[in-house]
C-alpha cells in the first residue's frame, strides 16, 4: 500500500509541475504580442471631380494602411493614382491634386477631417500620405476635392485595429 501511494504522489506531482509549467510559460508567451501585419484597403469608390489641370475630369483612388504601421489607432491615407475620368486606368498621371477626407469611426463615434497633400508618386518627401487618429474600429470615409468641384465623392470603409 505504501509503494501504491508513493506512486500516486509521484504521478500527482508530475502532473501538478507539467500543470503549473505550462501555466507559467503560457502567461510569459501570452505577454509577448504577436506582430501585427499591415493591411491595405483600397477605397470602393474613388473620387471623381473637376481637376483642371492635366485633364479636365479626373479619378483619384485612395488607400488606407492600417496595422503594425502607422501602428495602433492609426489609419494612414494614401492617394494612390490620378487618371482620366473617361479612360480610367489609363494616360494616369505620376502626381496627384489634394483632397479632403471626412471619417468617422463607427465604432467609437469619433470624427474628424483630414487633408491627403498633392504630391508626386514615389518621390520621398513629396508623397500623398497622411495619418490620421482615427481610434481603433471601424471606419468610414468620404472624399471630396480640396480645391475642386465634387462629382462624385469617393468612399472608403476599413479597420483600423
Amino acid at each position: 500500500m505504501a509503494t501504491r501511494n508513493r506512486r500516486l504522489g509521484t504521478i500527482v506531482g508530475t502532473c501538478a509541475a507539467a500543470v503549473a509549467l505550462t501555466t507559467a510559460s503560457a502567461g510569459i508567451a501570452a505577454a509577448v504580442p504577436d506582430p501585427v501585419s499591415v493591411t491595405t484597403t483600397a477605397f470602393q469608390v474613388p473620387f471623381t471631380g473637376v481637376i483642371g489641370d492635366p485633364f479636365p475630369f479626373a479619378t483619384v483612388s485612395l488607400a488606407a494602411s492600417t496595422g503594425a504601421s502607422p501602428g495602433p489607432g492609426i489609419a494612414r491615407l494614401s492617394a494612390t493614382s490620378m487618371c482620366p475620368a473617361f479612360t480610367p486606368g489609363a494616360n494616369c498621371t505620376t502626381y496627384t491634386s489634394a483632397t479632403t477626407v471626412r471619417w468617422l469611426n463607427l465604432s467609437t463615434g469619433a470624427t474628424g477631417t483630414v487633408t491627403v497633400p498633392s504630391g508626386s508618386f514615389g518621390v520621398p518627401g513629396r508623397e500623398p500620405v497622411v495619418d490620421v487618429p482615427t481610434g481603433s474600429g471601424h471606419v468610414t470615409a468620404t472624399v471630396l476635392g480640396e480645391s475642386s468641384a465634387t462629382i462624385v465623392p469617393g468612399l472608403g470603409y476599413f479597420f483600423v485595429p
